[in-house]
């Protein structure tokens, strides 16, 4: 990672090489973006949209002068005492992936907010090294560290410099050769691959994956893409209860961003995606205890068998083995869980059953046992993560599959024994409401006036009456179509934090897919309406939604909030009440 200040000239930022403005609106977009003013840039989207401009088009280019500033030099920063604290990981890649992947539930004026909301993001999520160290702005700086109000945080005219424009192009950006190694076989590349970013060496691992993408096999590009996932799926901490040093997911996110991005802006325009990711998957902290466990496991159960388990297993899990998972799952410890996932796949259970089932598990505890609204961060990056394992398990072919179950397990229950360590307080200010108390008041709307009342509701982040909207619903009628797609509509006008429609693309894609069964689908959803409308949010404020339904003539969406009962937030982390006394 080169540490470079990109050149100014007059008013203009001149952008890492390589990754040039174009000419007209859309220049002037990639213009604005890079300045951090995200204002203007989600204005110019929404506003090239309008006038007919292809999404795909303005997401590739978005990407293309985004791409250097989005992998930072280490997640790590070393303080002055040696001692150390987390930087973040970029979630434009995730916020524009996510928002893809609504675009089908969302009402066809509105198809394209929440991608409106990612690209109203990506500004403020360039250079998060500088930001943490408030030398330029975004919403870490903003939100998280406060910048604005230290001495000189402040314009001429009082306003927080660090909510952008900025004032300087940003600095941190990944300088590497973008000469593809192509040496030897596709196998070996790919094993390559691999060792690349276990290695830590994140020039050397970028180059290998050019090298494959440049392959016109659509065999070796399948496989590019099952590498990549696997080598972000094993990065994982295996807990995070007393480790600061953790990355809760993330690099499996990226990986599967580089994947879904990669068919939205097509294959040969893929290469920003490739820059801002595949560094980014070898970049320190590497944590691999779960790897090595897993390997171990299999080991001493299958003697070398474990390679063909996905393909041999057919087997389909009964209610007897689904419950022994689940009570696994919500009240046993890792050991426990994974000698039942152990097993059953010695019985022959489909793997991807059983990671269904491990979600399926994680859903009710979401349902019947969160409850502080700042007890949804942690456990919402264990559900997106299992969801990438899904995905993987899903649609790719690869040796080390049976491993799958067993990070998604650990992950969902070091998450659940972390809720555990703070009993039910009805009297914190953090309790999130039982919505059993509105339930007589949701049972006398008309259906149709239930989805209205759900999304009123999430914007002022009242999940009480959320969620007895849910439950009468649930009870009066076997529609499920039209809640998802109000809650899909819920989640795209949350502002300034991709985490949300992250999250309800995960939340949209395991209920259409899963094999738990329909009573699995409606847990689904009340934890879904939990989520959006118990979880602390960075920001209620709606100016993106407001642009961009005054932008497209549209008709508002907003219902129940008026601007002054708007605010920014910034809540971040996990922060709760009474922990449980520890033996």
């Amino acid at each position: 990672m080169s540490d470079q200040t990109s050149g100014r000239t007059g008013s203009a930022f001149t952008p890492a090489p390589g990754a040039g403005f174009i000419p007209g609106g859309v220049g002037r977009m990639q213009e604005a973006l890079i300045g951090a003013d995200y204002r203007r840039t989600a204005g110019m989207f929404t506003g090239l949209i309008r006038d007919g401009q292809s999404m795909p088009e303005l997401v590739r280019h978005a990407l293309n002068v985004a791409a250097p500033y989005l992998t930072v030099p280490s997640h790590v920063m070393v303080a002055e005492n040696g001692e150390y604290s987390n930087v973040n990981y970029d979630h434009c890649v995730l916020g524009l992936r996510a928002s893809r992947r609504l675009l089908p539930y969302l009402p066809s004026g509105h198809r394209q907010l929440a991608m409106a909301q990612a690209v109203w993001y990506m500004p403020q999520g360039l250079d998060v090294w500088d930001q943490l160290l408030c030398e330029f702005p975004g919403h870490y700086a903003r939100d998280d560290k406060k910048c604005g109000l230290r001495p000189g945080g402040t314009d001429e005219n009082g306003s927080d410099r660090f909510d952008g424009p900025a004032w300087n192009a940003p600095k941190a950006w990944f300088d590497t050769d973008h000469e593809p190694d192509r040496a030897g076989t596709s196998a070996d590349r790919l094993r390559r691959l691999q060792e690349r970013i276990l290695e830590g060496d994140r020039h050397g691992a970028y180059r290998v994956s050019l090298g494959l993408r440049r392959e016109a096999d659509p065999v070796v590009r399948r496989q590019l893409e099952a590498q990549l996932l696997f080598c972000g799926i094993i990065d994982l901490q295996d807990t995070l209860q007393t480790r600061k040093l953790q990355n809760i997911g993330h690099k499996a996110l990226r990986a599967r961003a580089a994947v879904d991005l990669t068919s939205l802006i097509g294959w040969d325009h893929a290469d920003p995606l490739y820059y801002c990711v595949v560094p980014d998957l070898a970049c320190f902290p590497r944590l691999y205890p779960l790897f090595d466990m897993t390997t171990v496991t299999l080991t001493n159960r299958f003697k070398g068998d474990q390679w063909s388990l996905k393909a041999r297993n057919v087997g389909h899990l009964d209610h007897v083995n689904r419950d022994r998972l689940t009570a696994a799952m919500l009240h046993g410890k890792l050991a426990d869980v994974t000698e039942v996932i152990t097993d059953l796949l010695a019985d022959g259970i489909r793997v991807i059953e059983i990671s269904d089932a491990i979600i399926a598990a994680f859903c009710r505890h979401l349902v019947d046992e969160a409850w502080s609204s700042k007890s949804f961060f942690q456990i919402g990056h264990a559900f997106d993560y299992s969801n990438v394992v899904s995905f993987w398990l899903r649609g790719y072919d690869h040796p080390h599959q049976a491993k799958a179950p067993y990070f998604q397990a650990a992950f969902i229950n070091d998450c659940i024994q972390m809720n555990k360590f703070f009993p039910p307080d009805p009297g914190s200010p953090l309790w999130v409401g039982d919505p059993r108390e509105h339930r007589a008041w949701a049972d006398r709307l008309p259906l149709s006036e239930c989805l209205v009342q759900l999304l009123a509701a999430t914007e002022t982040l009242d999940y009480p009456h959320a969620g007895a909207c849910v439950e009468s619903y649930l009870s009066r009628t076997r529609e499920r179509t039209k809640l998802l797609r109000t809650l899909v509509l819920a989640s795209s006008k949350m502002q300034n934090d991709p985490h949300q429609q992250r999250h309800a693309a995960s939340m949209v894609e395991e209920w259409e897919l899963t094999t738990a069964g329909d009573g699995a689908r409606d847990t689904m959803l009340r934890a879904w309406v939990k989520y959006v409308a118990g979880g602390a949010k960075r920001t209620t404020d709606l100016e993106c939604v407001r642009m961009f339904e005054a932008s497209l003539g549209l008709k508002s969406s907003v219902i129940h909030t008026p601007v002054h009962l708007q605010a920014d937030r910034g809540v971040m982390g996990l922060t709760l009440a009474k922990p449980v006394e520890m033996p």
